[in-house]
């Protein structure tokens, strides 16, 4: 199975997690602030940070899909 992410969908998942720590880790107004900055100023989808975040994800995935696969092989049919 493969599974890779466009720029686009990497940005809408690191929209849900930005907007999970901006609500729930307790952060200062201005630490707030700035990380809603930092994303709306930097992190667009066609940006080469973007670019550079969706490339590691894609490899995160792959990487996790690959060691899935290989575990299923190694357990035995019994459990």
């Amino acid at each position: 199975m493969r599974v890779e992410l466009e720029p686009e969908e990497a940005r809408e998942l690191l929209v849900l997690i930005v907007g999970r720590l901006v609500e729930e880790c307790g952060f200062a107004d201005e630490d707030r602030a700035a990380l809603r900055r930092w994303h709306s100023e930097s992190m667009r989808a066609a940006s080469e940070g973007m670019r550079g975040l969706t490339a590691k994800v894609n490899a995160d995935i792959e990487r996790a899909l690959r060691t899935k696969a290989k575990s299923a092989v190694q357990k035995p049919d019994w459990r």
